[in-house]
């Protein structure tokens, strides 16, 4: 299983889109067993696949250690007819921050936890464990470090990076990269996957805000998702971009995108 958080210290960059359409693609293109967590306290991956942390485990028990240990019990169903499933928040989540500011019981080990026991079912020699086990788990993080997002990153392999190609995103690259060099001591085995440039125009600051990029010590993907006014409509109606408008720009993009993700990983014929 591939886990893989995507982040930014920057708002508005398409973290929660790119989150959402990266699981939609791997389960419905790629037929993949997809688990997603949301980290942040706004919920707005929770609102997009229609699930009320107030029912059933959240991230915010997750770190608090407060429901059943096997981790089946933690997620809940987010698509009906693809293999999607979450372990939604909203904002209660920001107790976790709270309760770690005022040293209480918040385990930034939680989604580690989480994701070893995930590990020891694929691994297993009983069938039925391996096929509840998920193929990749992604991370919608929030805009800052917090207690959701330091967990994320123990227990991620890999770290997305969703970017605008705008003077603001592209400045605070260097203080993002400088958390996740610190947490490589946490977790050795965290990389930077790449970069992913979101909202592209092809306009010549951006063209050569992008070729600027390209040319720095970052790995950027070679897919960039153009902006389409189709992504919003899509996340009003809760549906995938790739089902509610397959052929715009966007969709495009991001299928093109996860087939270089899915590839950096080692998977090309879509078999666990």
């Amino acid at each position: 299983m591939r886990t893989t958080a995507i982040f930014n210290l920057k708002g508005g960059v398409a973290k929660t889109i790119s989150t959402s359409a990266m699981a939609d693609i791997l389960a419905i293109d790629h037929k993949k067993r997809v688990l997603v967590i949301d980290a942040d306290g706004q919920g707005n991956l929770s609102q997009y696949f229609g699930v009320d942390a107030q029912e059933g485990a959240s991230t915010l028990d997750l770190l608090q250690g407060t429901h059943e240990p096997v981790y089946s019990d933690w997620v809940t169903p987010a698509r009906p007819d693809v293999d999607i499933d979450i372990i939604p928040a909203d904002m209660t989540l920001m107790y976790a921050d709270i309760e770690a500011f005022e040293g209480r019981l918040t385990s930034r080990h939680a989604m580690e936890e989480l994701r070893q026991s995930i590990e020891e079912d694929a691994q297993s020699p009983d069938a039925n464990a391996r096929a509840a086990a998920y193929d990749y788990l992604l991370i919608d993080c929030p805009p800052a470090f917090s207690a959701a997002s330091a967990a994320a990153l123990i227990a991620a392999d890999d770290v997305v990076i969703p970017i605008r190609l705008d003077a603001f995103s592209t400045s605070g690259m260097a203080d993002l990269m400088t958390q996740i060099i610190n947490m490589q001591r946490v977790n050795p085995r965290l990389t930077v996957a790449g970069v992913l440039v979101t909202q592209y125009q092809n306009t010549g600051e951006e063209h050569a805000a992008l070729e600027y990029l390209r040319q720095s010590s970052l790995p950027v993907y070679r897919n960039v998702i153009r902006r389409s006014g189709r992504v919003s409509a899509a996340t009003y109606a809760r549906e995938p971009l790739v089902r509610f408008s397959p052929n715009c720009a966007a969709a495009q993009d991001y299928r093109a995108f996860v087939a270089e993700y899915m590839a950096q990983g080692g998977d090309h014929d879509g078999q666990r």
